[in-house]
This record gives C-alpha cells, sequence and structure tokens, in this order.
C-alpha cells in the first residue's frame, strides 16, 4: 500500500512543531495522542501503527488544548520526543519511496546520530549515518560508496529529514549543477480550517 504523504498524520504533527500548538488527536479506531509543539513532545495511547498510517486530517479530530490542560502537563513529564514519531511514520510511509518532492540527487548531511534503540531501522542505517556524519552526500552516491540498495537508502533520508537529523537537503539542478534548497508542500486546506474551528 502506499500512503499520500501530503494527507497523512506526518503532515498533521509536523504542522503543530511549526505552529508550536498543543493538539489532542483523536482517531477512527479509538485511539487518541497528545502533541507539544513547543516542547516537541507526544504521547498516545491505544495506537497502533496501522492506525496511525491510516489517519489523515479528514479522518482525525482535532482539538486545541491550553497549556494548562492536565493533559498537556502529562505530556510534558512522560511524552516522548516527537522525532521518534516522524521518523517512525516516514520509515514506514517510504518503504522505499521518495516523499514530499525527494530525489536521488538531494544532498544530505546528518547533524547528530539518531538513538536507534527507539527507532525502525536496519544494520545499514549504522553505515549510512557513519558516513552521512562525516559529508553532504546524494542519495544515490550513499547507494554506491556503501552498497547498499538504493530504495533503503531513500527510506533512511525521508525518515531522518522528516525526524529534523539532517541538514537543509539540497537538490542539484541539472541547469546550472548548483543546489537549490527543497522546498517543502504547506498543509492542506482542509487541516488549516480545522485547526481555526478547535
Amino acid at each position: 500500500m502506499e500512503y499520500d504523504e501530503h494527507n497523512s498524520l506526518l503532515v498533521l504533527i509536523s504542522r503543530a512543531g511549526e505552529e508550536q500548538v498543543n493538539l489532542l488527536l483523536r482517531f477512527k479506531d479509538g485511539g487518541q495522542m497528545i502533541v507539544l509543539g513547543r516542547e516537541q513532545l507526544f504521547r498516545q495511547s491505544r495506537c497502533s501503527l496501522a492506525s496511525l498510517l491510516a489517519a489523515t486530517p479528514a479522518n482525525t479530530k482535532i482539538k486545541r488544548l491550553p497549556d494548562s490542560a492536565a493533559a498537556v502537563t502529562g505530556t510534558r513529564e512522560k511524552g516522548r520526543e516527537l522525532s521518534e514519531l516522524q521518523w517512525m511514520l516516514a520509515y514506514e510511509m517510504s518503504r522505499g519511496r521518495m516523499l514530499f518532492g525527494g530525489q536521488d540527487t538531494d544532498l544530505f548531511k546528518l547533524d547528530r546520530w539518531p538513538n536507534f534503540t527507539r527507532l525502525p531501522h536496519t544494520d545499514n542505517c549504522l553505515r549510512m549515518t557513519a558516513l552521512l556524519i562525516r559529508r553532504a552526500t546524494s542519495v544515490t552516491l550513499v547507494s554506491q560508496i556503501l552498497k547498499i540498495p538504493i530504495e533503503q537508502v531513500r527510506q533512511f533520508y525521508v525518515a531522518a529529514a522528516q525526524a529534523g537529523y539532517t541538514s537543509t537537503p539540497h537538490r542539484s539542478t541539472a541547469e546550472d549543477g548548483k543546489a537549490v534548497p527543497v522546498k517543502t508542500p504547506g498543509i492542506i486546506a482542509s487541516l488549516l480550517q480545522k485547526l481555526r474551528r478547535s
């Protein structure tokens, strides 16, 4: 199954971080999640991976929470880093595909070593991290240098970028060979309307 990244929970929680808002998300299977945009934390209850991957702004009930809400306080005390959730969702959604307009010519570098004890990964993720901590490299070149299937490199790149582990990705243009920033698409209109109503 291919997921539509532009209409996903991943986009929703990323937007919460950009807007620095607290959100209560209720999913159609009965699970719920608190997302603290400013603190970059989350806490979930009765959420399966399948339900999170199936969640969209349209089928998720969204409510803004004030800083004083008990659920917000509890998430501050016992929440996990939002980057863990972003990595997990992006990693599973990619399945070897590029997301959000990424290309195999994109150059990327890791700013820090991911905590793989909490993240889905393969042994090749460790090899890619060791290389990309030192220098920016294109997706294609990582595959060639480490002799790793390019689908695995794409999956790693997508997860690392969405979780905030990478420097600003760049794309080499065919016309002049220069790198230009990759633009992240904006949130869909339905999400904005939901946030305004909450």
